[in-house]
């Protein structure tokens, strides 16, 4: 269950922070409130379709997908922050911030940086029609530097294998699956779900 929180840290994410502190990240935390807001958003709109249209705070989307995955439920701890702008999702963190049991697992990674050191995530959302949203990992940064895709793969090849009707392009992308008369688009701090009408 521990490795499921890797695929946080290149799931999302804002441009590169210098190590000054969590408390200068801006954006939304990930909490098990988020997800509650989030689900009944997406259930209103998809499911229920008692409303047309509703909007989502990037945050709680960000936990409400996590959720999906089936990550534990998040505490006081998970201090990661999520941004979005028309072309990004992104969360900022600190590799401290993970649990401490998916610490270890991150060695790979980020084993030879300070704790407290900030990486970002860039994710995009390519498509967002046709019975499905698709969130695909552009990059990931540390200090402002590129991790090589080397390495990023390498870590994502085994929620590939383990998650293969929701995980694509050996493990780079996400795949939500929604009502295909849905649209979903980012604007800035949140994404927009739209349920078009029935021809």
């Amino acid at each position: 269950m521990a490795r499921r929180w890797i695929w946080l840290a290149l799931l999302i994410v804002a441009v590169a922070h210098p190590a000054n502190g969590q408390d200068t990240l801006p954006g939304s935390r990930i909490t098990n409130l988020g997800v509650v807001r989030a689900t009944a958003a997406t259930d209103s709109v998809f499911i229920a379709r008692t409303r047309v249209v509703d909007t989502v705070d990037i945050g709680d989307f960000a936990a409400f997908l996590l959720a999906q995955i089936g990550a534990p439920r998040f505490t006081d701890s998970l201090a990661f922050k999520v941004t979005a702008d028309t072309q990004r999702v992104r969360i900022a963190g600190r590799i401290m911030d993970f649990p401490a049991s998916s610490r270890a697992e991150l060695g790979p990674i980020f084993g030879f940086l300070d704790s407290t050191t900030v990486f970002v995530a860039e994710v995009s959302m390519p498509q967002a029609d046709s019975g499905i949203m698709v969130f695909r990992l552009e990059r990931l940064l540390v200090r402002g530097f590129p991790i090589p895709d080397l390495l990023v793969l390498g870590a994502l090849a085994q929620y590939r294998a383990q998650y293969p009707r929701m995980l694509a392009a050996g493990g780079k992308e996400f795949h939500a699956a929604m009502p295909r008369e849905a649209r979903a688009a980012l604007i800035t701090n949140a994404i927009v779900l739209r349920m078009l009408p029935k021809p």
